[in-house]
């Protein structure tokens, strides 16, 4: 960890001769996260002082400075006192990530933008602002936007108002979200410890109401499309989540064919179109699950 943050301070460096200390004003600025604001929301101080860099040193300049930021904050993170109160299972996967992260060197420079996803993933698990789950990245802040209620049609609208109301409202949430440059336990069993995961944070953040999460492979087409997807679904269903059509979009279309060719060739003869869902799981039926997981492991 030392050798590759010193590296970056150093790489950072050669650009601003103050490094450390603006590497430090940034990092100040993610302490004191929005309760609502997901990982993607950049505090406007650290936007101002990112700001500064990229003028200042450009592109190549201000990638270094992030890069020496996210290993900056591994460092801190390992004695922030949150890491401690994390749940021993959550802690040991955040652990991992956290000695994946701390390999980074120059090779990750281009990753390195603000609002880059990847780079707000592993800044999110450097920070303790999103945690670690095997399969997905668990985040705390998340929430169900309200126009949810109305994208399956007015027949499906007392329906979903009733699940939103089961489970307690519409805030907050924790939102699981897949990672690209960590896809490892991306299976079912890797799935399933994420479920465990996100119910043995409920004790570190009672206020959080369910977990959601939204993606192309919700929808219910896709388990005889591509039958070894459809855990993805049919675990939580079985466990009380329910998955709810959003739309048919663009960015669904990008993702289903993305790895398929049969997916592609079915969307192609006008055989499948891919659609956004959104899975939602309220936290009284994802603690029960994770009850019936424990006791069937251990038998």
């Amino acid at each position: 960890m030392s050798d590759q943050l010193g590296h970056a301070l150093a790489l950072c460096g050669r650009y601003l001769p103050d490094a450390p200390a603006r590497v430090r004003a940034f990092l100040a600025q993610w302490s004191d996260p929005p309760p609502y604001g997901g990982f993607k929301a950049v505090p406007q101080p650290a936007r101002a002082l990112y700001a500064d860099v990229l003028a200042q040193c450009g592109q190549d300049g201000a990638a270094a400075f992030l890069l020496a930021c996210l290993l900056s904050a591994v460092r801190d993170a390992l004695e922030a006192p949150l890491l401690a109160r994390l749940p021993a299972r959550v802690r040991a996967h955040q652990l991992r990530q956290f000695a994946r992260i701390a390999e980074h060197g120059e090779g990750f420079l281009p990753y390195c933008l603000l609002d880059g996803d990847v780079f707000l993933k592993e800044f999110g698990l450097a920070t303790l602002r999103l945690y670690a789950g095997a399969s997905s990245v668990i985040d705390p802040r998340s929430g169900i936007g309200r126009s949810l209620l109305f994208k399956g049609g007015a027949s499906e609208l007392p329906r979903r108002a009733w699940l939103i109301a089961r489970a307690g409202g519409f805030k907050p949430y924790f939102e699981i979200h897949v990672h690209k440059l960590y896809q490892d336990e991306f299976n079912e069993e890797g799935r399933n410890e994420c479920y465990r995961c996100c119910a043995d944070l409920y004790a570190l953040h009672p206020e959080v109401l369910g977990m959601i999460a939204g993606s192309w492979f919700y929808d219910p087409a896709v388990e005889f499309i591509s039958p070894h997807l459809g855990y993805l679904r049919k675990v939580p269903e079985a466990g009380g989540a329910r998955a709810l059509f959003v739309s048919h979009d663009e960015q669904a279309v990008k993702n289903a064919t993305a790895t398929s060719e049969k997916r592609r060739a079915l969307h192609a003869a006008g055989q499948y179109q891919p659609a956004s869902w959104t899975l939602v799981w309220a936290k009284r039926d994802q603690l029960a699950w994770s009850r019936r997981s424990d006791v069937q492991n251990r038998k």
